[in-house]
């Protein structure tokens, strides 16, 4: 018999929020037969892992993972055939179905299912509406005009902002400026370390000196002329691209206004700069900015797009005016949303690897700009037909000025990048007999192994801890030493999770003598803020420590210290009685940590495999690995990773590549 979703449901497989979705169909259609119910279950179970939709021909692939993360997991092969499926699906009235390509936004649809014919492909409604509609604002802004530039002024900027372009690393960053300066829609997506912001920050600058040289106005308020919004997922991205953009600005040979106007431009998150309310989408919600009510922009800038869930770019692609254009920027190699969607990572397809992607006649273009002696003829274009205007619109970095080719880790983040798990323990196990930056902690039993993580991590958070006890009010080097280490989890619960972990390391701390947890906020304890506070300006993701609090402005007791580099010090305090939605940060999840940096870090994978595991997951654990510069002597101290897990689970997750199951790219293309 084919499994059924009874069968899923008493075994423990689906969360109760799948359940109750499938239930529900029983309640609206009695007859509902039992393939549509099972459809409806795992698409709602698709959607928790980010998968747009249910991909009726990946089924075979999907392994169910049940609420205890030691287990493993399971894989079911004996599923309805695919004519029952289809056919169930086409018959029932809770289902719409989609015969072809055309274009559909969704709008019309009265039924909570949407069954793509063509493709195999079944959608909860809304999301469908959600692909539609993003990929048809997509197709229309690839398809407009390249807006008209003064091209000997521009070959002129170009040439004084990219004094580098005949480097390796320079000439990347030289094309994707010049390839998307006059683009209505571009991508520019590479590692970390590839040169991503000093783009943005010449591009910008670019842009600038265009209208600078067309009508600069009397006062000289270049920024006035120019509307730029730069946005990102989270509040910590959005602090660090102004702190990153600031410091490119700082080393650009530019005027002093231009410099200027280029600081004027700040970063908010995505639902700030749209104007998020509580207000339901039937009453014109979320947010205040949609199609009847765009943003004021002329440049639209997404930083870490990779994080953007199908939901939250569409309505970011609706509230954008027509006239202005939009540039998406992240690792498409990195972990995609938490919600449903890889947006960045479904748009760049394959071309990853590709510096550039573009006709005969841009090309000529380009190297006209730029300068470059770039391949003229259409012939000199590496696939065999002509790239489409969504191509042409993408440019990917592939050289790391934080990773050379020939450092342990830049090697090892290529290898797992690559898929090639024979070359990544071969450089794990060349890393057991010597003392280099990458060290692999494994052992047959993993308690034992879990015993020396939380040894050595005491170790580490022994350093911020006695910093602590000299300055009890805290101080910047206590902050910054906690942040140079952390410990990274797959996943939040289980013998390896960020919970255990996190419990684990406190206790041990604390058996120790270096930390007294007696209450909620202890002093020393480090804490992650799990929610955003615009009042405080505080936002998911960031972290603090808990210091003994002053007694200005009336106050006693404890407060929370975070970086601030607006403030003289360096930092802001904040009461711990305001900061009540925050969580320990010892150890995290490496979903938290993108975007993160550290000097150290501990890499805990689970003793089991699991399907949360996968190559990019690794990939972007193992790149949050920095060298740290140190001031006073002028030298670089290479960044370690320690990565605790057997040989089998490392190369089933170096094996998994996670492509979110979505049509978008289908439906931009059609």
């Amino acid at each position: 018999m084919p499994v059924s979703f009874e069968d899923l449901n008493n075994e423990g497989l689906l969360a109760p929020i799948h359940v109750a979705l499938a239930e529900s169909f029983r309640l609206l259609e009695r007859t509902v037969a039992d393939e549509v119910v099972l459809a409806a279950a795992l698409a709602s179970e698709q959607l928790s892992r980010g998968h747009v939709c249910l991909d009726l021909d990946s089924l075979t692939g999907i392994s169910f993972q049940s609420a205890d993360y030691d287990a493993p997991a399971r894989a079911i092969s004996d599923w309805p055939s695919r004519a029952a499926w289809t056919r169930s699906l086409r018959d029932s009235s809770l289902v719409t179905t989609i015969e072809t390509s055309v274009s559909s936004d969704g709008k019309s649809l009265s039924t909570p299912i949407v069954f793509d014919a063509q493709h195999d492909r079944v959608y909860l409604a809304r999301y469908w509406h959600y692909e539609q509609t993003l990929a048809g604002l997509i197709r229309r802004r690839v398809a407009l005009p390249l807006l008209p530039l003064d091209e000997v002024r521009l070959q002129q900027d170009i040439a004084a902002l990219f004094p580098d372009r005949e480097t390796a690393g320079g000439r990347g960053q030289c094309l994707a400026a010049a390839n998307a300066i006059d683009r209505a829609f571009a991508v520019i997506t590479g590692g970390p370390g590839t040169g991503k912001t000093t783009t943005v920050a010449r591009l910008l600058a670019l842009r600038l000196l265009q209208v600078h040289a067309a009508d600069r106005n009397s006062a000289g308020d270049l920024g006035s002329d120019l509307r730029v919004l730069l946005m990102a997922p989270t509040g910590k991205a959005a602090q660090r691209l102004n702190e990153s953009l600031q410091r490119a600005a700082a080393r650009l040979q530019i005027s002093d206004d231009v410099r200027e106007a280029l600081n004027e431009i700040a970063a908010g998150t995505i639902h700030r700069v749209l104007g998020w309310t509580p207000t339901p989408p039937e009453r014109g919600g979320p947010f205040r900015h949609n199609a009847d009510h765009p943003l004021d922009a002329d440049i639209v800038l997404v930083d870490e797009a990779s994080m953007v869930d199908v939901g939250l770019m569409c309505r970011l692609f609706e509230a954008v005016p027509a006239d202005a254009q939009i540039i998406l920027m992240g690792d498409r190699d990195q972990l995609a949303s938490v919600e449903a969607g890889g947006i960045l990572g479904d748009l760049c397809g394959d071309l990853a690897s590709e510096t550039l992607n573009v006709d005969g006649n841009r090309r000529q273009g380009l190297a006209s700009r730029t300068g470059l002696d770039l391949a003229l003829a259409k012939s000199a274009i590496a696939k065999k037909t002509e790239p489409t205007p969504l191509q042409q619109s993408i440019v990917a970095f592939t050289f790391s000025h934080r990773f050379s080719s020939e450092s342990q880790l830049g090697q090892l983040a290529a290898a797992i990048r690559a898929g090639d798990a024979d070359a990544a323990v071969a450089l794990l196990a060349e890393s057991e007999s010597n003392s280099g930056p990458i060290e692999w902690l494994r052992s047959r039993d993993f308690n034992v192994t879990l015993d020396e993580i939380v040894r050595r991590s005491a170790v580490s958070y022994s350093g911020y801890l006695e910093l602590l006890k000299q300055h009890p009010g805290g101080s910047v080097d206590v902050l910054a030493e906690l942040n140079r280490q952390r410990v990274l989890c797959a996943h939040r619960d289980g013998l390896a999770g960020e919970s255990t972990l996190n419990r684990r390391i406190t206790e041990r701390l604390a058996a120790i003598g270096l930390i007294r947890p007696v209450r909620q906020h202890y002093p020393g304890r480090p804490v992650m803020v799990t929610r955003n506070d615009y009042r405080l300006n505080l936002f998911n993701g960031d972290v603090g420590v808990v210091v003994r609090g002053s007694a200005t402005g009336g106050r006693s007791g404890s407060e929370v210290l975070f970086e601030d580099s607006t403030a003289e010090d360096g930092l802001r305090r904040v009461p711990d009685s305001l900061v009540p939605d925050a969580q320990d940060c010892f150890a995290m999840t490496i979903h938290k940590s993108q975007g993160s940096e550290f000097h150290q870090v501990l890499l805990v994978l689970p003793p089991m495999d699991s399907p949360v595991l996968s190559r990019e997951l690794l990939y972007t654990a193992v790149t949050r690995v920095k060298d740290e510069f140190d001031a006073a002597t002028g030298e670089s101290h290479p960044g370690r990773l320690c990565l605790a897990a057997s040989e089998s689970v490392l190369r089933a997750t170096i094996a998994r590549q996670i492509r979110r199951t979505s049509g978008i790219r289908d439906a931009i293309e059609r």
